[in-house]
C-alpha cells in the first residue's frame, strides 16, 4: 500500500510537471525543487532530471526562474574559498543577494501552480552553495552561531565575509605613572572604523586600551576592540594587586585559534588571566577596591580631626551623577595616616563605582572627605590596590 501511494504521489507530480514546463523552461534544480518535500529524495537536481526523463522534456539552455544560477555554483564557492582565504573557522552559514526579478518569477510561478510549502529560490540557492562549499572545505553548516557568515551578492558578483566575535576576559597591572585608561576615538569616525584609522576607531595606541588593543590585533588579526571596563582610574594611578578585570569583544576577526600565554609584557601594563568566555556578561558588573589616596587639605587638620573619617563606613554614600540620578555605595574599611598638617593618606575598601577625586572634593558625593574634615581637601594621587569581583 505504501508502494502503490508513492506512485500516485509520483504521478501527480509528473502530471503537474507538464504544465509548468508547457509554461516555461526551468532547469533541473528549480523543477526538482518544487517537489521534493513531498519525496524521500535529498536532491532537488536529481528529482528534476528524473521529472524531466520521465515528461520527456527537452533540457533546458536557460533557466526562465533563476537564469542558470546553479549551474554557475562551482564559480560561487570558489569565491567564497578565495574570500575566507585568510580566516580560521569550523562552522559557517551562506546568505545571498538575489536579483529582484529572480524573485519575483519564482513567486509568481509557485503562486500560479498553488506550490504551497515550497522552499523560495534564496533559499535552494543558498543551501546548495553550503552543502558544496562544506564538502571542499571540510567544514559544517551553522545557522544559529557560525564562525563566519557569506553573503553573496549576485546582482554585483561579490562575497562579503563577516566572522562571529571573540569574548576575552583578563586583568591588568600598571605600575607605572602617566598612562591614561581609555583612548580616544578617531576624529574622522567617531570611533566607528575607517580607513583613516585602518578600521580601529583608534589613531594612537598610548594607553591601556590601545596597548592591549594593538596586542589583540596583532594575535586575531581583528579589526576593531570594544573594552568594558571594570571600574576606571586617574593618568597618574597605579592598579596593583591582580590588577584590573576587562572584558573585550573582538569584531570580525580572522584568527580564533590563538594560544594566550599566562602574563603578557606590553610596556607599562601587564596582562594576564587572559582566556576566551562565551560572552560579557549583561548588565552593571559589582565589585569591590582597595585604594589609595594621598589628600591635601587647604587648612590644618589634627590628629583628631582625622578620627572623623571613621565615619564613612557608618552611612552610604550618596552620589550624584551628571544626570541627576542619585546612586549610594558603602565604604566597608578606613584606614588613614597624618603625614603633615596638611596632608594625609587614606585607604578604603569601597564599592566600586566611587569617583575618588569626588569624593574627597565634595562635588554632588555626600558625606565626603572634605565636609567631614570641615576644610577643602584635594586627592593629588590614588592607586588601585587591589579589586574584587563580587560573586
Amino acid at each position: 500500500m505504501q508502494k502503490y501511494g508513492m506512485l500516485e504521489e509520483y504521478d501527480k507530480i509528473i502530471l503537474q510537471s507538464k504544465s509548468i514546463l508547457k509554461e516555461c523552461d526551468l532547469c533541473d534544480n528549480c523543477l526538482g525543487r518544487f517537489f521534493i518535500n513531498s519525496t524521500h529524495l535529498s536532491s532537488g537536481k536529481r528529482l528534476g532530471n528524473k521529472i524531466r526523463n520521465s515528461t520527456n522534456s527537452r533540457a533546458v539552455t536557460k533557466c526562465y526562474i533563476c537564469k542558470n544560477l546553479f549551474s554557475n555554483a562551482v564559480l560561487y564557492v570558489k569565491m567564497m574559498q578565495n574570500a575566507s582565504m585568510r580566516y580560521e573557522f569550523s562552522t559557517f552559514t551562506v546568505g545571498a543577494i538575489l536579483k529582484q526579478s529572480i524573485i519575483e518569477r519564482d513567486d509568481k510561478l509557485r503562486s500560479k501552480f498553488h506550490l504551497h510549502g515550497v522552499d523560495g529560490i534564496k533559499t535552494a540557492v543558498t543551501r546548495e552553495l553550503g552543502k558544496k562549499f562544506a564538502r571542499k572545505t571540510r567544514t559544517r553548516i551553522d545557522h544559529l552561531l557560525p564562525d563566519i557568515i557569506f553573503t553573496i551578492n549576485f546582482r554585483t558578483e561579490q562575497c562579503d565575509v563577516k566572522t562571529k566575535p571573540i569574548f576575552l576576559y583578563g586583568r591588568y597591572i600598571k605600575n607605572k605613572r602617566g598612562l591614561p585608561q581609555k583612548e580616544e576615538s578617531c576624529q574622522d569616525c567617531k570611533g566607528k572604523g575607517c580607513i583613516f584609522c585602518n578600521n580601529h576607531g583608534i589613531v594612537s595606541f598610548d594607553s591601556v586600551e590601545g596597548k592591549i588593543s594593538q596586542f589583540l590585533y596583532e594575535k586575531f588579526e581583528t579589526n576593531q576592540v570594544k573594552f568594558t571596563w571594570i571600574g576606571g582610574e586617574d593618568k597618574t594611578s597605579l592598579v596593583m594587586g591582580n590588577g584590573r578585570p576587562f572584558f573585550a569583544k573582538l569584531l570580525s576577526p580572522k584568527k580564533r585559534n590563538v594560544r594566550l600565554a599566562k602574563k603578557s609584557n606590553l610596556d607599562k601594563i601587564m596582562i594576564h588571566a587572559l582566556r576566551k568566555i562565551d560572552h560579557i556578561p549583561n548588565g552593571s558588573i559589582h565589585f569591590k577596591s582597595k585604594i589609595k589616596m594621598l589628600v591635601s587639605a587647604k587648612n590644618n587638620i589634627s590628629s583628631n580631626r582625622l578620627k572623623k573619617l571613621k565615619q564613612l563606613v557608618t552611612v552610604p554614600i550618596e552620589i550624584t551623577d551628571s544626570n541627576n540620578k542619585q546612586h549610594k555605595k558603602t565604604i566597608h574599611k578606613v584606614n588613614y595616616k597624618k603625614n603633615s598638617l596638611q596632608s594625609f593618606t587614606v585607604e578604603i575598601e569601597a564599592d566600586g563605582g566611587i569617583p575618588i577625586k569626588r569624593f574627597v572634593d565634595g562635588f554632588n558625593i555626600i558625606p565626603n572627605i572634605s565636609s567631614l574634615l570641615g576644610t577643602q581637601c584635594s586627592c593629588e594621587k590614588f592607586d588601585i590596590n587591589q579589586i574584587y569581583l563580587s560573586k
